[in-house]
């Protein structure tokens, strides 16, 4: 029985990709239209056609890419990789409150003994002090599509490195639209 499926698929298969190679023909009908075709007509001519243009995929996520002055920049300073883990590209975040936690890693640790901080940045704007911290929240954010970004500076303020940015979405209950009905209120009885 395993054969026999064995078969089929191998038919179907060859069946599938010599339709893939099927020649096109080009003629002109009576009327001077161009028509092009899969099938031979009476003055049709078989076209060669150029091979499909393909594009590869991209090595790895943008999110997570480094421009080359920010590398050499890295490497001159022994950092080797800043990235932004949480929140992940395209996450969805629900909190009423508006928190976003952010967690980075960096290659090698922080060097806080050199006076080495992260500051980071919501929507490209500095927020806070910087800080040794590789986890922090950001408070009261507004609903809607952000990005963040994270830094490390020396003890002069200038940065050293930077992630690239994350983009997220913050979801906030908004009274105009509450969740459901209310709960009844349990009655008492005397």
């Amino acid at each position: 029985m395993k054969f026999g499926r064995h078969i089929v698929l191998f038919v179907a298969t060859v069946l599938w990709v010599s339709g893939l190679s099927a020649a096109v023909y080009k003629s002109v009908d009576e009327e001077g239209n161009v028509v092009y075709t899969d099938e031979p007509s009476g003055d049709a001519k078989p076209l060669k056609l150029p091979p499909l243009s393909t594009v590869p995929a991209p090595a790895s996520s943008p999110a997570r890419q480094m421009s080359a002055e920010q590398e050499k920049s890295a490497d001159a300073q022994g950092y080797q990789r800043l990235s932004i883990v949480e929140p992940g590209p395209d996450a969805t975040i629900r909190d009423n409150t508006g928190a976003v936690p952010v967690n980075v890693e960096v290659e090698p640790e922080l060097d806080s003994a050199a006076g080495h901080r992260f500051r980071y940045y919501l929507d490209g704007q500095a927020q806070g002090n910087t800080t040794e911290s590789a986890h922090i929240s950001f408070h009261n954010v507004d609903r809607g599509t952000h990005t963040v970004e994270v830094g490390v500076v020396d003890s002069s303020g200038e940065e050293l490195i930077r992630s690239g940015a994350v983009q997220f979405h913050l979801h906030r209950q908004s009274i105009n639209f509450p969740r459901g009905p209310a709960a009844p209120t349990p009655r008492t009885t005397p």
